[in-house]
């Protein structure tokens, strides 16, 4: 771990650039519901210019692509230094996975415009934004994680717990993935009730909304007996206090994303409420994953 202390800078950096991250990932969203995602027809041109003319749609995207351009140039930066500083083996290792992970997103961007939005490019779009956004939280995690020294070792069975739960929030970021790029957000009218039933169908349009319905709600209920799992080991020696904290913060944003899902379908996916969809979908995969680290390191 890094002396927080002696290196502020190295820390404000990786937070600025977990920050424009997270702006980007929700930024997308905002392309997305804003149908703005071939507002530039070229790649990596648009319009066939560095800066194109103002339109509100071409802004959405070509701000997207430029703050796109700033995190990768941040990133390289942060590799290149911990280089020259010699950090530890683990924390290359992290920053040239999350490297490898922003090419792949990069060529994805272009495709999503050249395979103009086909919903398999799109959805590898965000699935691959959120795992880099992973990977700098891991990264900020190894460096400057100050883990509590606990008296017992965290057993083995809370670890499978944690990968379990986290397991299950990512692929239910990739189903709701998955009914946004398949615009299938207004396949089911009404909330809980899907067109007046509970379950219409599980095949086409409609049939992926049910499945990101209740796939969230066992999400849901795994992430509350999880909560509840924690509290009533709370007082163990092995239990880091932190996680407490931090799980049932978690809940409490669950609910808060039921709600905004529920809004979303109801007010006929109104952008502002989509991207705020979307914007918690990162944070519970941020706050999830340090309550990973958290539980396998202490």
């Amino acid at each position: 771990m890094v002396d927080s202390s002696s290196n502020k800078f190295l820390k404000n950096f990786l937070r600025i650039l977990i920050i424009m991250t997270f702006i980007l990932i929700s930024l997308g969203g905002a392309v997305r519901a804003m149908n703005a995602g071939l507002s530039c027809p070229d790649w990596p041109l648009c319009f066939g210019k560095f800066v194109p003319d103002f339109h509100v749609q071409v802004y959405y995207e070509f701000i997207h692509r430029c703050l796109a351009g700033l995190v990768a140039i941040f990133t390289f930066c942060l590799a290149i230094y911990f280089h020259i500083k010699k950090f530890p083996k683990k924390n290359l290792k992290t920053i040239w996975m999350g490297i490898s992970i922003l090419l792949i997103q990069i060529v994805f961007g272009g495709l999503t415009v050249l395979k103009l939005l086909k919903f398999s490019v799109v959805t590898a779009h965000l699935i691959f934004g959120m795992t880099f956004l992973s990977t700098l939280l891991w990264l900020y995690f190894q460096l400057f994680d100050e883990s509590n020294k606990l008296e017992e070792k965290t057993p083995k069975s809370f670890h499978i717990v944690l990968f379990l739960v986290t397991f299950m929030l990512a692929i239910q970021i990739i189903l709701g993935g998955l009914v946004s790029t398949n615009y299938a957000g207004l396949a089911c009218e009404g909330f809980p009730l899907c067109n007046g039933e509970l379950i219409p169908t599980l095949s086409g349009l409609v049939g992926l909304h049910v499945k990101h319905r209740f796939w969230g709600y066992l999400t849901a209920l795994a992430i509350f007996s999880f909560t509840k799992l924690i509290w009533k080991n709370k007082k163990q020696k092995w239990m880091n206090p932190q996680i407490v904290k931090y799980g049932t913060w978690l809940s409490i944003l669950v609910i808060l994303q039921i709600c905004v899902g529920a809004t979303n379908v109801l007010f006929q996916i109104p952008p502002i409420i989509t991207v705020i969809h979307l914007a918690l979908a990162a944070t519970l995969l941020g706050l999830m994953l340090r309550i990973l680290y958290k539980g396998i390191k202490s």
